[in-house]
């Protein structure tokens, strides 16, 4: 009686281990999503509405790669991590544009419709933050996991090749290129920016893990 008591509780052991799990993930991914929700909200607010040097910074690209890449470091599992990148990059999308729906001036309609014209209003961010959110949570995977020197140095060059793009995208009419290129300063400051990480991470980094 005893023998099967035992074994006729397991399932019921199991169950709760699966609940608790799954609790456990909503915790730790929740708050993830909450702060891309956030972070794409004060994108949004520091644009604003008028052209200059607010838009110019609001239309850069290399912070957004923080996003998945930081999120990304919070699991040990590769796919897990490059899941949770573009979950969070979406996330951020999300707060940018619910944000850009209440701050931009589209005329005189009701809220949901302000939402409409600006959600999907990004399609080629939207494209490439698909792949770049799954690339950099998985980077973010890696460098938690196998301390590869590789995954942060890549959000590092991130910020050192935006201007380059930029400029790349502008000249073959791909993308307007807002005010970016406008603002030296700007440009200049987001590749000493790249650089300083770099030498950061690779300063702090043991040669030992930088190869292997």
């Amino acid at each position: 009686m005893i023998e099967r008591r035992r074994h006729g509780a397991r399932p019921q052991a199991t169950g709760r281990g699966e609940t608790a799990a799954a609790v456990n993930g909503a915790r730790k991914l929740i708050p993830l999503l909450l702060a891309g929700i956030v972070f794409g909200a004060l994108v949004a607010v520091i644009k604003g509405q008028e052209a200059g040097v607010r838009d110019a910074l609001g239309n850069t690209s290399a912070p957004w790669m923080l996003v998945p890449f930081l999120a990304g470091t919070r699991y040990r599992t590769v796919w897990k991590a490059a899941l949770v990148g573009l979950a969070t990059t979406l996330a951020a999308f999300f707060g940018f544009y619910v944000a850009e729906a209440a701050i931009l001036d589209l005329g005189p309609h009701p809220w949901y419709t302000d939402l409409q014209l600006t959600l999907g209003s990004g399609r080629l961010y939207e494209k490439w933050g698909l792949l770049s959110g799954t690339a950099y949570g998985a980077l973010g995977g890696i460098w938690v996991s196998r301390r590869l020197v590789i995954a942060p140095i890549a959000v590092g060059l991130a910020f050192i090749f935006e201007p380059l793009v930029v400029f790349l995208l502008t000249r073959t009419e791909v993308w307007g290129g807002g005010e970016f290129l406008r603002y030296r300063w700007l440009w200049v400051a987001e590749i000493l920016s790249g650089l300083a990480a770099i030498a950061l991470v690779v300063a702090r980094t043991p040669a030992r893990t930088q190869t292997s």
